[in-house]
């Protein structure tokens, strides 16, 4: 497998919409308009309109989720195999996700230092397996420690079933993160940079 990881940018919108478009939930109907906008909505998106990842909701996910991309609110990771994008990695600064911040109020550690959070995981059905959300990963912690964080953090799901879009607690021990706190069915991963 020939995989190369690229840093989402504003000239990656292209390939990113298409990934979304036709691809990241081929076999998730339910999931189809996501777009990757939950972990972003806060009370002011929620009063105009509550976010549901529905195929009706997908019109006003994808166009807030170009918006974000293009002002540079929505960051994080697109793997290629062969030229076409087979996952993507929603990692940003902790403080870019209101819906993290809401359900995860800053602590003291936060406050004194520069956390980003890694909220999100899609890969492509027919890739998934290959390890590519580990390739991610690892990208995700070399850049942020490159950049300058102090700490990542992950959210993964207590139980693995259904819910892998945050990544497995397996995978983030693998990579050196110690468990934390539960919070909404989910367990704070964390791993100083």
């Amino acid at each position: 497998m020939s995989l190369e990881i690229k840093k989402l940018s504003v000239d990656l919108l292209e390939d990113w919409l298409y990934y979304f478009d036709n691809t990241a939930f081929t076999d998730n109907e339910e999931w189809e308009g996501c777009y990757c906008m939950c972990y972003h909505y806060n009370e002011s998106m929620n009063r105009k309109k509550s976010w549901n990842c529905s195929r009706k909701d997908a019109p006003h996910n994808r166009s807030c989720a170009v918006d974000f991309i293009k002002q540079g609110k929505m960051k994080g990771y697109l793997a290629y195999e062969n030229g076409q994008v087979v996952g993507w990695c929603n990692a940003n600064d902790k403080e870019a996700y209101d819906n993290v911040n809401f359900k995860l109020p800053f602590r003291n550690i936060d406050r004194n230092h520069k956390v980003k959070s890694v909220v999100c995981f899609c890969i492509a059905p027919n890739a998934r397996g290959k390890g590519i959300a580990s390739a991610l990963l690892e990208t995700v912690c070399a850049d942020a420690a490159a950049e300058g964080y102090d700490y990542i953090e992950a959210y993964p799901f207590l139980h693995d079933d259904n819910n892998a879009y945050h990544g497995p607690q397996s995978m983030y021990e693998k990579y050196g993160f110690a468990r934390g706190e539960k919070l909404d069915g989910c367990t704070v991963y964390r791993k100083a940079l």
